[in-house]
């Protein structure tokens, strides 16, 4: 059974007219925030409009069939890329977006462009082409968020890029719209159904890419304190069970930090709650400088704070607990114009001593801090496999200067 290309052009058509409805509608419902929706709208509009044009050319002229119909196109391919930037949170480059479109059109008024078909399919092809790969490009920049859907995206917009460039060296060898010979209704069909195909797909793969990102949102929102941007406790049990049991089935090294700020309640009492806040808020600040981007800081409640130091090993957690001490001490916050100054006691448990156990984990290094607590405050200490009572006799305690275990 032949395949009837003009079946398939108003068929698309109809689809992308509806998508970009859709996408519209969505636009609406978050203007602030999914910014991407509206250039995937004007995606479709364009598309459509191009095969509006594509279906009237026996009843049109050339100009308007074919300048102004692959000029849609073009446009429409180009904001596609936008929406692409915009998904990643990147500013709008209007400039190519403009110059693609404006281009083939200031070519299609030379008489002896338009009628070649040679020379429409090699230059269409040389400006689509790097359009669909910079989308690509685009999505692969922001893998990073770990968005299941991402990648099979950035693998569909590469392909349609390579399938558009390889037009070009096949122009004088297969018929249009593949290549320059004359048309064949087959050929036409084949080339319709590719890009439907190609379009379909990548709207079920970026409408389920925004609903990843939504529920990625609301997951971290979920275990996010609101006021410093730490993970919460949620958080902790949730993401250190499963780094603790990663780190079993490696026999890898895990350490534990549990930071107490010192004289928290007396700092609220004088400055006030939102005094409070500001140390925590210059104290969280202070943590992320000194920590990796693999190691995850939670906040417990209140001034507690823990910190989950992956592949590291009791001395290496030391040097990194004492740098979070120092920094702090010299920090000076400004609550409503007065330089506020505070300190942090700090306690370490590892993987090496106590085991996996996560809670045990927990439990050393926070009688680990009420020994720096005892032993005045400000200082690091080391839980070891003695210390089952939480007296400290047996810890090592960092303060500036090294001590030798007690």
């Amino acid at each position: 059974m032949q395949i009837d290309a003009f079946t398939i052009l108003l068929f698309g058509l109809f689809i992308k007219l509806v998508l970009g409805v859709l996408f519209f509608i969505f636009w609406l419902n978050d203007r602030r925030g999914a910014l991407w929706f509206a250039w995937w709208s004007a995606t479709y509009f364009c598309g459509s409009l191009a095969a509006l044009l594509f279906l009237l050319r026996g009843f049109t002229g050339d100009f308007l069939a074919i300048g102004i119909g692959v000029a849609s196109l073009i446009a429409a391919f180009g904001c596609c890329w936008q929406g692409a930037r915009a998904f990643d949170k990147r500013p709008p480059l209007w400039f190519p977006v403009l110059l693609a479109p404006a281009a083939w059109l200031a070519l299609c008024l030379v008489p002896d462009f338009i009628n070649n078909t040679s020379y429409r399919v090699v230059m269409s092809s040389l400006l689509i082409a790097p359009l669909l790969a910079m989308i690509a490009v685009e999505f692969w920049r922001g893998r990073e968020e770990r968005l299941q859907s991402r990648w099979p995206v950035v693998i569909l917009f590469a392909t349609l890029a390579l399938f558009f460039a390889c037009r070009i060296p096949l122009v004088n060898l297969l018929p249009f719209p593949f290549g320059a010979l004359p048309l064949q209704p087959g050929w036409m069909a084949a080339f319709n159904l590719i890009v439907f195909f190609h379009a379909l797909m990548l709207t079920v793969l970026m409408v389920a890419m925004s609903k990843e990102r939504l529920e990625l949102e609301q997951r971290t929102k979920a275990q996010t304190d609101p006021l410093t941007g730490a993970l919460n406790r949620r958080a902790f049990m949730s993401r250190g069970s499963r780094l603790a049991l990663r780190h079993r089935h490696e026999n890898a090294p895990l350490c534990l930090l549990f930071l107490d700020i010192d004289h928290f309640k007396s700092l609220n009492d004088q400055f006030g709650h939102s005094g409070g806040d500001d140390v925590l808020m210059t104290f969280v600040t202070v943590v992320h400088a000194n920590i990796r981007p693999t190691d995850f800081l939670f906040r417990i409640g209140g001034e507690e704070f823990c910190c989950l130091l992956p592949h590291t090993r009791a001395d290496q957690a030391r040097i990194v607990a004492e740098r979070i001490r120092q920094q702090f001490e010299m920090a000076t916050v400004d609550v409503a114009g007065t330089p506020v100054q505070a300190t942090v006691s700090l306690g370490i448990s590892s993987t090496d001593v106590f085991g996996y156990d996560l809670d045990a984990l927990m439990r050393k290094a926070d009688m680990a801090v009420y020994a720096a607590k005892r032993r005045g405050r400000n200082r690091v200490v080391v839980a070891t496999v003695d210390d089952t009572a939480g007296t400290g006799a047996h810890a090592t305690i960092m303060d500036g200067h090294a001590l030798p275990a007690a």
